[in-house]
């Protein structure tokens, strides 16, 4: 059976014969009367008879339903008023528009389900939805999420753009006057390995191990400068009069490493 589509300018009281006031009860009779004479089991093949069964059905899906009743009166009504002959009255060729019919253009009568039935029906539906989405209006929820997404995308884009200039920005180089103490892994000036190898010997008495220490510091941290060769010569000294016992030689030597430390 085809499905007929709402349409205001069709008279749904006249299309089931019955009167704009008739209750309820009147149009369900007339409804059920007219069904027994077009239903498509009574009518097997006939279009007509189809076509005219979907009517009757809008018909009852709009004058059943209070709303949607509603409505459709109001939408019924100023078009019969400007349908009026032209002899007719003034205040009736030209009627002012009540609330009733400024409230009808809030809603239209679609085809829609039914809350607790799986059949649809026509019925009352308001058109915020739709003009808001004519307008390219946002819902609320969705207002929401852009407010918390706005500011965070924001931040996000502020903290790449630090990243990345902090990528791009060229690395300082280290100053050549730094000093390390023992243990440090970059490699120092010779200045300061050899105030490195001054804090582990000064005021110590001669002592291998502290003297194979020492040497070994100073050959990790070693470079091509004189006075650099100067401190590996020192380390070997102090190895040389700490295996002996040449106090003598290893406090010369401290002094020596003092004086290439900066500190004497």
């Amino acid at each position: 059976m085809p499905r007929i589509q709402f349409d205001p300018a069709t008279d749904y009281y006249k299309l089931l014969g019955v009167g704009p006031e008739a209750p309820v009860e009147e149009i369900q009779a007339a409804y059920r009367r007219l069904a027994k004479a077009y239903h498509p089991d009574l009518n097997a093949g006939s279009t007509l008879a189809a076509e005219r069964m979907a009517r009757l059905n809008v018909a009852k899906s709009v004058l059943l339903d209070r709303d949607t009743r509603a409505i459709y009166d109001q939408m019924r009504g100023p078009r019969r008023l400007y349908a009026q002959p032209v002899g007719a009255t003034s205040a009736r060729a030209a009627p002012a528009a009540s609330p009733a019919s400024e409230q009808s253009g809030q809603f239209s009568v679609r085809y829609s389900p039914v809350e607790g039935t799986p059949r649809a029906r026509y019925r009352v539906v308001s058109n915020a939805g739709t003009r808001a989405a004519r307008r390219g209006g946002l819902d609320r929820g969705t207002g929401i999420l852009l407010l918390i997404a706005v500011p965070l995308i924001a931040v996000l884009s502020l903290y790449v753009f630090q990243a990345m200039q902090l990528s791009i920005e060229p690395l300082k180089p280290a100053s050549t006057d730094a000093t390390l103490a023992p243990g440090q892994s970059n490699h120092p000036t010779t200045r300061g390995a050899a105030d490195g190898v001054f804090q582990m010997v000064h005021a110590q008495p001669a002592s291998r191990e502290l003297a194979n220490r020492a040497n070994n510091f100073i050959l990790a941290r070693s470079d091509s400068t004189p006075e650099s060769e100067e401190l590996r010569a020192d380390g070997r000294k102090l190895v040389r009069s700490a295996s002996v016992g040449d106090t003598d030689t290893w406090n010369s030597t401290v002094t020596h490493i003092c004086e290439l430390a900066g500190r004497c």
